[in-house]
């Protein structure tokens, strides 16, 4: 059974989708607008990006953030599969976590993550990465509120 779930969040967390690259970026630009972030509010980021509706409408000039509670009615199906996500998404999160600190671009401290270092973003990097870019203070806005609240209404199960 665990071996099927394994499979199973691998299909829904894809590696050539995901990334190292895209997973460092994704978190170097949410820290960048959010200054710092708990581990648990960290761990929110990749799980939002891997949605590609949910990045989309982030990432939409004309979206204004209001609060999560907002968003979460607004867009309920943004959310139907966000434990999946959360979950297949968490090796993956540390792993970028781990790189950043590497070269300096992240520090962790006081039970979280501060931006030491933004990644600079350039148009090579392609149109996902640039999607990212423009949500990242969106992002922030999302995940940076009462993360109990984020985990408990988008259902996520620790």
């Amino acid at each position: 059974m665990a071996e099927q779930l394994g499979r199973s969040l691998q299909v829904k967390f894809s590696s050539y989708y995901n990334n190292l690259g895209i997973n460092a970026f994704s978190i170097s630009s949410v820290l960048k607008e959010a200054k710092f972030l708990t581990l648990p509010k960290t761990a929110l980021i990749l799980p939002v990006v891997a949605h590609r509706e949910m990045v989309k409408k982030l990432a939409d000039r004309r979206f204004r953030f209001v609060s999560f509670e907002q968003y979460l009615i607004d867009n309920i199906e943004h959310f139907y599969n966000f434990n999946e996500r959360y979950l297949a998404s968490l090796t993956p999160t540390l792993n970028a976590l781990q790189f950043l600190c590497e070269i300096g671009v992240v520090k962790l401290k006081d039970d979280g993550a501060v931006i030491a270092s933004a990644l600079p973003f350039d148009t090579s990097m392609g149109k996902r990465a640039e999607r990212v870019q423009r949500a990242s203070a969106n992002i922030a806005a999302l995940v940076s509120g009462n993360a109990e609240v984020f985990y408990l209404n988008a259902r996520i199960e620790l």
